[in-house]
């Protein structure tokens, strides 16, 4: 074949996999074509074939790949944070009008105009983009024994990272679309298009099964000089998670405890062999910076994940560092999504308990406690969430805290150098203020604000997530505390894998010693796992998918999103008071929204290729 293939982009319509249309759109950074035969007879080009795959701002960056490199650098990495919109972690600020028009938190489909759907999970570009990197994985496996240069060692670092990718983005499409025809080989254009799709839970498992392979090439870590490459301990970690959405309530609605058993397996392997590795949960001192300033120390936890360098000079994708004299409490609120009340009272009393919305201590002092049976929340909350009396690095320099409220009863004493800085002016939330009493600083960068840039993290797989991927299929497969079974030398329990977080967090561990503190039944235990898991990962991209996982997107507990409302009643005093959003303010979720709608041109090419349900 002499075939023009590009280096670094090759971009294909879904023809690729589902139409005879033959011709590929060449779209190459650097203007030089390769033909098949100097890719594949070349262990040079071979490995830049597949390493296009990881190239900043291409596929796997979600980069539109329409050409304008404006457009390719602002929908790719810097915009991943956006998809926490999407869940019941936070909701818009009010003068953010692409954010309010988001037809997939509406309900519908999409955003109506063209530049902003690709802000849209469910995007149909994506949908394209993931179809041509299998492609591209398909075409390194089934050309390997023709790279004649290339050493057996050099071979299996492109099979690996192959075999890895094509298991990536197949999950990219399971956890948006759903059950997928899978294709593990370069398919002729000539051929029949008109694949069946499989089952959700069946392509999961394929998906695990190509984590498997890549598990067999690949090193066990890799170098600091090539972070950002797939390792086995990546691979091992990736094929818990698939076989954990093939167990999940979504895909296994009858509870097949051989799923769940499944997926413990894995991610009890994985969790074996990566502590073996040296992978370990970080301290809490550098929890914050696995996502933001990211330090040599945070390369402990991520298995995997994309690392924005220095030179990167946007802030993070919710809040970044303003000027002092702009804005309020010295942060940038344009385009940010504020963390709802509902995430941030699934966060307990440092002790462990609960906190109770409607009491007296929480209405009055909800951060701190009363300084008797409480004295403060869980140390996550503060490295999570700005509230009003927040104290970081940003505002004090300004020699002042965080300040939200969202009427006063006094008129506010100046603030030298900041005579905006309350949340309001006349009892009037200001615009691009935060609406719910909270903005995010998970992702806040300090060095940003210090700077004017930052190595920020967006990871996929880190240490606390296997254990908690392990702690939700053993609850299921063999209860809180019953022993593991079939994983020789291992011993963690689903209770021992939550306490593991919890202690990193300095959190009391769950032992059965106080009312808040017991492990229960499966079922209850499992409600301990989700809080635990929402606490630990939100603002990581993730709760939306495990809204869907866990089949609750549509229940009222998701959808009714709840907000801080915030009264100043002295130079130093509040209430707090708890409120639900307005009708138009909450998640439009239906039956339908479990899985995104497939282009309609493409559920054409046959019966077997059918439309998702209610699209």
């Amino acid at each position: 074949m002499k075939n023009n293939i590009t280096i670094g982009i090759l971009f294909m319509s879904l023809a690729i996999g589902f139409s005879s249309c033959k011709k590929y759109l060449d779209q190459v950074p650097d203007s030089v074509n390769f033909t098949e035969d100097q890719i594949f007879t070349d262990v040079v080009q071979s490995q830049k074939f597949i390493d296009a795959l990881l190239t900043r701002g291409t596929y796997f960056d979600d980069n539109n790949l329409l050409g304008d490199p404006l457009l390719d650098q602002f929908y790719g990495k810097r915009v991943y944070g956006t998809r926490e919109k999407l869940s019941d972690n936070t909701i818009p600020a009010l003068n953010v009008d692409w954010i309010n028009g988001n037809g997939v938190r509406k309900g519908t489909a999409y955003y109506v105009a063209s530049a902003a759907e690709y802000w849209n999970e469910g995007d149909y570009r994506r949908f394209t983009t993931f179809f041509a990197a299998i492609r591209i994985a398909n075409l390194s496996i089934a050309n390997i024994d023709r790279i004649t240069n290339a050493s057996q060692d050099e071979k299996n670092a492109i099979l690996g990272q192959a075999y890895f990718l094509r298991g990536h983005f197949y999950f990219e499409l399971l956890q948006r679309w759903g059950g997928m025809p899978w294709i593990n080989y370069p398919l002729d254009p000539t051929q029949d298009m008109d694949l069946p799709r499989d089952s959700y839970t069946v392509t999961a498992q394929k998906i695990a099964g190509s984590f498997d392979s890549a598990a067999l090439y690949l090193p066990n870590l890799i170098s600091d000089a090539v972070w950002g490459k797939p390792s086995r301990i990546a691979a091992l970690g990736y094929k818990a998670k698939a076989l954990l959405w093939a167990a999940s309530p979504y895909a296994n609605p009858s509870g097949d405890k051989t799923l769940w058993q499944d997926a413990a397996k894995a991610s009890g392997e994985a969790i074996k062999e990566a502590e073996a590795a040296g992978y370990t949960l970080v301290s809490l001192a550098n929890w914050k910076n696995m996502f933001v300033d990211v330090n040599q120390e945070a390369l402990k936890e991520v298995l995997f994940g994309r690392m924005w360098n220095q030179n990167w000079s946007f802030g993070p994708y919710f809040t970044r560092p303003r000027s002092a004299t702009f804005g309020p409490n010295g942060i940038n609120t344009a385009g940010a999504e504020s963390p709802t009340e509902s995430l941030a009272e699934c966060f307990p009393w440092s002790n462990g308990e609960p906190v109770d919305p409607s009491s007296t201590e929480y209405r009055s002092v909800p951060y701190t406690g009363n300084g008797t049976a409480h004295t403060g929340r869980d140390p996550r909350f503060a490295l999570t969430f700005m509230y009003n009396g927040h104290v970081n690095p940003t505002v004090q320099r300004a020699g002042r805290t965080v300040q939200i409220w969202n009427e006063t009863a006094i008129v506010p004493a100046p603030v030298p150098a900041l005579p905006n800085a309350e949340e309001c002016q006349n009892n009037v939330l200001n615009g691009g203020f935060t609406v719910t009493g909270y903005y995010n600083y998970k992702q806040y960068s300090e060095a940003m604000a210090l700077r004017g840039s930052s190595y920020i993290m967006f990871n996929i797989i880190r240490m606390a997530d296997l254990y908690l991927f392990y702690a939700e299929a053993a609850n299921r497969a063999w209860g809180p505390t019953g022993a593991p079974q079939g994983i020789p030398g291992f011993s963690l329990t689903a209770v021992n894998a939550i306490n593991k977080i919890r202690t990193r967090a300095n959190m009391p561990e769950f032992d059965n010693s106080k009312p808040w503190l017991m492990v229960g039944s499966e079922a209850n235990f499992e409600r301990i796992i989700r809080n635990e898991n929402r606490i630990e990962t939100c603002m990581e991209d993730k709760r939306f998918y495990d809204l869907r996982r866990w089949r609750i997107l549509t229940d009222p507990a998701t959808t009714e999103l709840k907000v801080l409302y915030i009264r100043r009643t002295g130079i130093n005093t509040f209430t707090y008071e708890q409120r639900l959003l307005t009708d138009a303010q909450r998640l439009k979720y239906l039956d339908r929204h479990y899985l995104f709608p497939i282009n309609p041109s493409n559920t054409f090419l046959g019966p077997n290729f059918k439309q998702n349900p209610g699209w």
